[in-house]
Parts: structure tokens; sequence; C-alpha cells
């Protein structure tokens, strides 16, 4: 049986204290084209500091 699924695209983006710049970030790789392929955005928080 083959199950005709879309390829899978991860994009992991660590994140250490970069409140600032992390919209920017998740904009610029939402804004990727990956044709025919499902994408999933995966961000780790790496011990920042603040609230």
């Amino acid at each position: 049986m083959f199950f005709h699924s879309k390829p899978l695209v991860s994009v992991c983006i660590p994140v250490y204290n970069s409140e600032p710049y992390l919209m920017r970030c998740l904009e610029s790789v939402a804004a990727q084209d990956f044709p025919g392929a499902k994408t999933e955005i995966i961000v780790v928080n790496d011990a920042s500091t603040g609230t």
C-alpha cells in the first residue's frame, strides 16, 4: 500500500534571549517556499533569562 503524503520540512530554532528578533525570524521562516511539503517550526527556549 502506498501513502502519498507530502514530505515534512522541520525548522528548529534555538532561542536564547532573542525576543526582539523572534517575530522577524518566524515571519522569515514562514515566508519560505517549500513546494509540495508540509512545514513545521519548532522553537526551543534555551534557558533564556527574563520574563
